[in-house]
């Protein structure tokens, strides 16, 4: 059976618009482990099957190559919609330069998520992260997000026999 094109750009545009929101938030709020992962990773897919409702129906089910194939469509569209989430927040839309710039140590995100717990881990964490520990947290949190994109895409019940 075939993947409905109508679950296809429900979800590409449901991770465009969670990207674009994703990035812009994360510019101006900080960043929280997890939460932006693995939110975007549980809402894109089931926002998708609501959206799709009428042409997803309980007997239809997503092929397993097909799975990973919408992740990866799903996840660029967010990674990329983010990129242009972090330009449309800054004064002048540079969202490439300064990702660069938090990597090279030249600026820091804040990372609200760790600051919450308080204590020692709060004052580590105040001023932020950038560098090495800040590509760990990214890759932590996009881990997560491809795990329950996976999740919500092969959720779906298995079509009866």
């Amino acid at each position: 059976m075939r993947m409905p094109l109508c679950y296809l750009t429900a979800g590409m545009g449901l991770a465009i618009f969670a990207g674009a929101v994703a990035g812009w938030a994360r510019y101006w709020y900080g960043y929280f482990v997890l939460g932006q992962g693995v939110l975007a990773g549980l809402f894109i897919p089931w926002a998708a099957v609501i959206v799709c409702s009428t042409t997803l129906t309980h007997r239809k089910t997503i092929k397993k190559p097909c799975s990973i194939t919408l992740v990866l469509i799903f996840f660029a569209c967010f990674m990329v919609a983010q990129a242009v989430g972090f330009g449309m927040a800054q004064p002048w839309f540079d969202p490439v330069g300064w990702l660069g710039r938090v990597i090279q140590g030249g600026t820091q995100e804040s990372i609200w998520g760790i600051t919450l717990l308080g204590g020692a881990v709060a004052k580590n964490f105040q001023l932020g992260v950038n560098g090495g520990f800040w590509i760990f947290l990214n890759l932590f949190d996009l881990f997560f997000m491809v795990f329950f994109l996976l999740v919500g895409i092969n959720s779906q019940p298995k079509e009866s026999r």
